[in-house]
């Protein structure tokens, strides 16, 4: 089984960092601002799979710079061997559902292995409704996390 986790609003808290506008996020996308991120509570899943061993994938829309890869790996959300995908520079600007579905499916020819046996062998994980939407009706599984996050944040507080 492979499990696929979004990064933000999925397993790590960046809301201080979002701002109204891509402009926004890019003035606030500093290293100080990457290191200040949170974890929600899937974040323990994840920690857990990647330390079991369990093939764990990272999809985000992020472009992602050395310091998100080094606050990655200092939380223990750097997966050993499965592939961090994310959005290479700020030109590519499809919606999240329709840059992840390619990615995945590239991902799965690369493999060798077809679309349906590919979705049949993979969880997802994302906070995204256009994700979420994108990749059922390509007929991979998705968990919405915001529910799960939310409970076990309720529950602790």
């Amino acid at each position: 089984m492979r499990f696929i986790f979004d990064l933000d609003g999925t397993v790590i808290d960046s809301a201080h960092r979002q701002g109204e506008t891509l402009a926004d996020w890019r003035r606030m996308n500093t290293v100080g601002n990457i290191m200040r991120d949170g974890l929600l509570p899937l974040a323990g899943k994840m920690q857990t799979a990647i330390q079991d061993g369990l093939d764990v994938w990272v999809c985000t829309s992020r472009v992602m710079g050395k310091a998100d890869f080094a606050f990655l790996r200092l939380q223990g959300l750097l997966p050993h061997g499965g592939p961090v995908i994310h959005r290479i520079g700020e030109n590519d600007q499809r919606p999240c559902g329709e840059f992840k579905l390619a990615k995945l499916r590239g991902m799965a020819a690369a493999m060798g292995v077809n679309w349906v046996q590919f979705a049949h062998d993979s969880i997802m994980f994302d906070d995204s409704i256009d994700v979420q939407n994108t990749m059922r009706g390509a007929g991979l599984r998705v968990i919405d996390p915001v529910q799960f996050n939310s409970y076990i944040q309720n529950k602790v507080a």
